[in-house]
């Protein structure tokens, strides 16, 4: 991987570093207000609902058809051009959103019912969950537009400020959080009001990348033309990627049937959970996936199937190096790191045990997530969707599988082992379909480099246990964040004596900006 390429995903992972530590002050604060209650579990499958249509129609647009036209446009037609598609884009979008709001409102007792058919006859949260579904619905809009926004930025190699943006929507919810905590209302009143610093957490995230927009040349026109070439190209690729998505977000929708039927607390157990494998899939998978997905646009549009390839190989090669030492803490460790996030207030100890247990084995997922996200695009870019919807669908039926025979003895468990065993399937038919239709990319040297990775993993793996033990009088909090931040060395050193790639180019950016820092001094003492 290029040096410029590296740099920027360390720029996005930045960023996405403070908004995930904001992500995880954000769920503290909601353990610590609403626990694992029934309150919790009412506004996750609330929030849930414009979220799974988000996913679809933004991601859906944003990942895989709007940035490969828009980056197309702006390479064959030119900058004006590409504009008016992206305005295209914006009216068209809205338009479908704000009547899927509208069907949303008048249906949200039917939504909620199938989302959650365990809510139904308890009548308090059922109640409640359907009042703040319909106060969340309008997020969907505007999500929906940041995810377009972000796409223009990062075509334009901008990419800090559209990862920071999730850091804004972050710190409305925690400004919310404090509010609610100050004030002290019943918990009816407090998820209520958590439900209304969302929405207004989800404005903000869109407004922060308006003024970038305009700085690139972007100016908002009431502009609708259905028959433009390039709204047909992306109408054609959103179809087979609603599809795909849909197929994930019906997975996550049984996922939430099955977690209503279970103990109350299972809906916020699994939430919390997830939250956590969300942490290393942002902050590294997504991020190199981001600027992953802007190359291989141009790779693909300019028919450099070598540099694709390349930028692939690359690309699994880093997320493997930053994901697998996380999948190894959080599954031997786990528990430590939810309890000190997440044990205080209304969330007790009973909590971090089934949360860990959830965490245990989502653990797996957090490496072959990342590694769809850098591959699923691939075959939108180069128009061979259908094979990125045979993977997702396939992922989709094993985790349904896996979900229906376990969850009765397996309990929360078997709901996050289906998500682990549904994403492998889902990674490795990408895979396979990538073989096929651009040939191997250095297979070897990528299952080398994970083989270097396990190994410095495992090394760190056995110095945080030793630490823990000879640490165990000490205080939980400072013991173990001392353990976290040496493990995270110990594996920087185990990887520098494998000769990883990975590590040695991190250590070249530390020793430039170090010797540029001296320079700097110098010529100020001149």
């Amino acid at each position: 991987m290029k040096k410029s390429k590296t740099k920027s995903v360390f720029l996005i992972s930045f960023a996405t570093f403070i908004s995930r530590i904001l992500g995880l002050i954000r769920e503290q604060i909601f353990a610590f207000v609403l626990g694992a209650s029934l309150y919790a579990d009412a506004y996750l499958v609330a929030f849930r609902i414009p979220n799974l249509l988000r996913d679809l129609f933004a991601e859906g647009v944003f990942s895989s058809a709007f940035i490969p036209t828009f980056t197309d446009y702006l390479i064959k037609k030119g900058k004006r051009k590409s504009f008016e598609l992206s305005n295209n884009v914006i009216n068209l979008l809205s338009i479908v959103i704000i009547f899927l709001i509208f069907l949303g409102f008048i249906f949200s007792s039917e939504i909620v019912r199938i989302i959650a058919p365990g809510f139904y006859n308890l009548k308090e949260k059922y109640e409640l969950t359907l009042i703040m579904t319909k106060i969340l619905f309008p997020f969907l809009l505007f999500i929906s537009l940041a995810s377009i926004f972000m796409g223009m930025l990062n075509v334009y190699n901008i990419f800090f400020i559209p990862a920071l943006a999730p850091a804004l929507f972050n710190f409305v919810i925690i400004f919310g959080g404090i509010i609610i905590i100050l004030l002290k209302p019943s918990d009816w009143v407090s998820s209520l009001l958590w439900a209304i610093f969302a929405l207004l957490a989800g404005i903000a995230q869109f407004a922060i990348q308006i003024p970038p927009a305009y700085k690139i040349g972007f100016r908002y026109k009431i502009f609708i033309n259905i028959k433009e070439e390039g709204i047909k190209k992306i109408l054609k690729l959103i179809l087979p990627a609603t599809i795909g998505l849909a197929a994930v977000q019906i997975n996550v929708i049984i996922n939430t049937m099955i977690a209503s039927l279970l103990p109350e607390g299972t809906i916020a157990h699994l939430n919390y959970a997830f939250r956590l494998i969300q942490l290393p899939i942002g902050l590294f998978g997504v991020s190199v996936a981001t600027v992953n997905t802007a190359y291989i646009a141009r790779n693909i549009s300019e028919k450099n199937l070598v540099e694709l390839k390349k930028n692939v190989a690359d690309s699994l090669k880093l997320t493997s190096f930053l994901t697998i030492p996380i999948i190894f803490y959080f599954f031997f460790l786990g528990d430590t790191i939810v309890s000190i996030i997440f044990e205080y207030g209304r969330f007790k100890s009973s909590d971090t045990l089934n949360t860990f247990y959830a965490l245990k084995y989502y653990a797996p997922a957090i490496f072959f997530y990342s590694g769809i996200k850098i591959l699923a695009p691939i075959f939108y870019a180069a128009e061979k969707s259908y094979k990125a919807v045979i993977a997702s669908i396939s992922g989709v039926l094993a985790n349904i599988i896996v979900n229906l025979t376990t969850y009765k003895f397996l309990g929360i468990k078997g709901i996050a082992l289906g998500l682990s065993i549904g994403t492998i399937t889902n990674f490795l038919i990408l895979n396979i379909n990538f073989i096929n239709l651009f040939g191997l990319i250095k297979k070897e040297r990528i299952l080398i480099s994970i083989l270097k990775h396990t190994i410095a993993s495992l090394g760190m793996l056995l110095i945080a246990k030793y630490l823990i033990f000879i640490l165990s009088n000490y205080n939980k909090i400072f013991r173990n964040l001392f353990v976290l931040i040496l493990s995270g060395i110990f594996y920087i050193i185990f990887c520098t004596i494998l000769k990883v790639e990975e590590s040695q180019k991190i250590l070249e950016i530390i020793k430039l900006r170090v010797l540029k820092s001296q320079k700097a001094r110098i010529g100020q003492g001149s």
